[in-house]
């Protein structure tokens, strides 16, 4: 078995700089992608996986499933027609709970599935997996997990340009990412994603460029692996 994890921040270039290690190694990335293996693991649609994906619960998500704990059942809570249903929260109407298709995910469940894929894919070997918690998840296992980072000005800048947005939308949007995958990580493992202690190793890609990270990631997996080289 030989897997990556990658824990990025947001806008730090950490698919580019998998896409280096993968050509080098022969892995594969499985960021994105990941949502397919976990719809079809959960028998869901991709729409439903990414409603869920490295997003902690809400306040009241957390509240309801502390009333569903509390013996009040589920069907009691009623669900939310019209423009909310985008939301997490959102449920269709009970005639149609049983209609092909209409399975629905909480955040709990869809974390179970995420494990499940991600211990799959960890055992099929030579792949790199970028997010959901991959160095938690994969604890037990002889994993390499690297953590990317950058500035916050510099990753603003650098979003701003590849999506020619405004600098101050591209640093709301930064900053919002990175509470949400923060907050999913704190949440579900207990932990804080910039504790150093998690991984082995700890790259600044604004400092480093994107080459000479993939490079050193490289190197290190083959140290780690024992892959000649």
């Amino acid at each position: 078995m030989s897997v990556i994890t990658i824990s990025r921040e947001f806008s730090c270039g950490a698919n580019e700089v998998a896409a280096l290690v993968a050509q080098e190694l022969g892995y594969e990335v499985v960021d994105k992608e990941l949502l397919s293996h976990i719809a079809a693991e959960a028998q869901v649609s991709e729409a439903e996986v990414e409603r869920f994906d490295e997003a902690g619960m809400t306040s009241l998500e957390r509240f309801l499933r502390v009333l569903v704990r509390f013996g009040v059942p589920e069907d009691a809570l009623s669900w939310s027609p019209g423009p909310l249903r985008e939301s997490p929260l959102w449920l269709p109407p009970p005639e149609q709970w049983k209609q092909e298709g209409s399975r629905l995910l909480d955040h709990e469940e869809c974390l179970r599935f995420t494990q499940v894929v991600l211990r799959k894919l960890a055992q099929r070997g030579r792949v790199i997996l970028i997010g959901r918690a991959g160095m938690m998840v994969l604890r037990d296992l002889p994993a390499l997990h690297v953590r990317l980072v950058a500035p916050l000005q510099w990753r603003v800048q650098r979003l701003a340009q590849m999506e020619a947005m405004p600098l101050e939308k591209a640093r709301q949007k930064v900053l919002a990412e990175d509470k949400r995958r923060a907050e999913y990580i704190r949440q579900f493992y207990k932990v804080d994603w910039n504790d150093p202690t998690l991984y082995h190793l700890t790259l600044n890609v604004a400092e480093l460029g994107i080459e000479t990270t993939a490079h050193l990631i490289v190197t290190a997996a083959r140290r780690f692996f024992g892959i000649a080289g």
